[in-house]
C-alpha cells in the first residue's frame, strides 16, 4: 500500500515536470510532453482508485488525489526553477586551423529569431533576472515562455527581424566590394546563434558593427565574451561612435515623417518617437546607449521643428521599462490638441514582437477621441 502512496506522488511529479516541458517547447516535443503529462496524471489517478479500494472509504480517494496534486506541484516547481539553467546556451567549439588572415566584419544585433526559441527567451530572461531588473517565480516562469510562443504564433509566419539584419550585412559587403576592400561579412546575435564569440574565434582581424541598442548591456556582454574567447594575437575593433550619432539617420526619419504630412497640417500633428526602452538596472553599464539614444531623439525633434512641426507635439515614448509608454504619449498628444498622431519607431532598427503586435494594442488602449486618427 505504501508503494501506491509513493506512486501517486511520483506520477504527479512526472506529470508536473512534463507539463512544464509542454509549456516551454515547440511542436512536436510539446505535444509529446503534454501526452506524457496526461499519462502520468492518469497513472496517479489509477493509484488513487486502487487506494480507495484498499481502504474502502472515499476519504482515501481524496487524500490520494491530494498526493497526486502535491506531486504535480512539486514536479512543476522543481523543473520550472531549473528552467533557465537547463536552457543555458553553451558556446559550441569552433575549429579554426589555421586562423584566417582575412578581415571579418560582424554585424552584431539583438534581433529576435525567425522562429520561437526557448533558448533565446531563456537568455533574455536570465539577463533580466541576473541584473535584478525583474524576478520570476517558478510558478510564472513557464507561462512567460508560453506567452512568447503564442506571440510568435500570432505572427502567422517567420519573424522578419533577422532577415533585415542579413540584408544589412549583404549591403555592407556590397559597399566594401565597391570600394575594393576584401573582407568577409557575417551576422551575429547577442541571444542565439551564431554568437559573436563563435564567429570571431577564427579571425585575426575583426570589425564589429553594432546594430540596434548599441552599447547597451546585452552588447557589452557579447563583446566581453568574445574578447575572452579569441586568441591573444587577434584584434577586435568596435565601430565607434554608434551609428545613432550619424545625423543622416535622423534626417531620413524626419523625411519619412514629413512625406506623410502636408505642410499646412504639420503644426497640428502629434509625433511619437518610439524606442524599445531598457531596465533602470542596466543604465550604469549602458551609459553609451542612453547618450546615443538621447542624442538621436533630440536631433530628430529639432529637425522636425525645422520642418514645421510643433515641438510641443513631439514626444518620445518606449515600449517597455521606461516612461512614458506609447499609450501615455498618444494620450498626451491628443490632450494638447493634435488633429492626427503619427507613431514612428525611431531607435528601433528592425521589426520586433513589440512593433509587430503591441503597437496597435497600445494605441487602441490609449482611447483617444474618435476624430483623431
Amino acid at each position: 500500500m505504501s508503494l501506491l502512496w509513493a506512486g501517486a506522488v511520483f506520477f504527479g511529479a512526472v506529470g508536473g515536470a512534463c507539463f512544464v516541458v509542454a509549456l516551454v517547447s515547440t511542436r512536436p516535443i510539446a505535444l509529446a510532453a503534454l501526452f506524457g503529462s496526461a499519462l502520468a496524471m492518469a497513472a496517479g489517478a489509477s493509484c488513487s482508485a486502487r487506494l480507495s479500494v484498499e481502504y474502502g472509504t472515499p476519504v482515501a480517494t481524496f487524500v490520494a488525489l491530494a498526493f497526486v496534486v502535491a506531486g504535480f506541484t512539486a514536479g512543476y516547481r522543481l523543473v520550472a526553477s531549473t528552467l533557465l539553467d537547463a536552457l543555458d546556451q553553451r558556446t559550441v567549439s569552433v575549429r579554426c586551423d589555421p586562423p584566417t588572415d582575412r578581415w571579418l566584419v560582424v554585424v552584431l544585433s539583438d534581433a529576435e529569431p525567425a522562429r520561437y526559441s526557448a533558448r533565446c527567451t531563456a537568455a533574455r530572461l536570465r539577463r533580466i533576472e541576473r541584473t535584478s531588473a525583474a524576478a520570476f517565480s517558478p510558478t510564472v516562469l513557464p507561462m512567460i515562455f508560453l506567452a512568447e510562443r503564442m506571440r510568435y504564433r500570432a505572427l502567422r509566419g517567420p519573424h522578419p527581424a533577422r532577415y533585415v539584419v542579413e540584408a544589412i550585412a549583404t549591403s555592407i559587403l556590397a559597399g566594401l566590394e565597391r570600394n575594393g576592400l576584401d573582407a568577409d561579412v557575417v551576422a551575429a546575435y547577442v541571444d542565439g546563434r551564431p554568437a559573436l564569440v563563435e564567429v570571431v574565434r577564427c579571425a585575426q582581424n575583426t570589425v564589429v558593427v553594432e546594430v540596434g541598442p548599441a552599447g547597451s548591456l546585452p552588447y557589452i556582454e557579447a563583446r566581453t565574451a568574445a574578447e575572452a574567447g579569441r586568441g591573444a594575437s587577434a584584434s577586435m575593433r568596435v565601430i565607434a561612435p554608434s551609428v545613432w550619432r550619424d545625423d543622416r539617420l535622423a534626417e531620413r526619419l524626419c523625411e519619412r515623417i514629413a512625406e506623410r504630412v502636408p505642410n499646412d497640417e504639420r503644426g497640428s500633428t502629434g509625433i511619437v518617437l518610439l524606442g524599445t526602452g531598457i531596465p533602470e538596472q542596466w543604465r550604469s553599464a549602458s551609459t553609451a546607449w542612453n547618450d546615443d539614444e538621447n542624442y538621436f531623439l533630440t536631433r530628430t525633434s529639432l529637425m522636425l521643428e525645422e520642418a514645421g512641426f510643433d515641438p510641443q507635439m513631439v514626444r518620445a515614448a518606449w515600449m517597455g521599462w521606461q516612461a512614458p509608454s506609447l499609450a501615455e504619449a498618444v494620450r498626451h498628444a491628443a490632450a494638447i490638441g493634435a488633429s492626427r498622431i503619427i507613431v514612428a519607431p525611431a531607435t528601433i532598427v528592425y521589426p520586433d514582437l513589440a512593433t509587430l503586435l503591441d503597437v496597435q494594442r497600445e494605441t487602441r488602449d490609449a482611447r483617444v477621441p474618435a476624430h483623431v486618427p
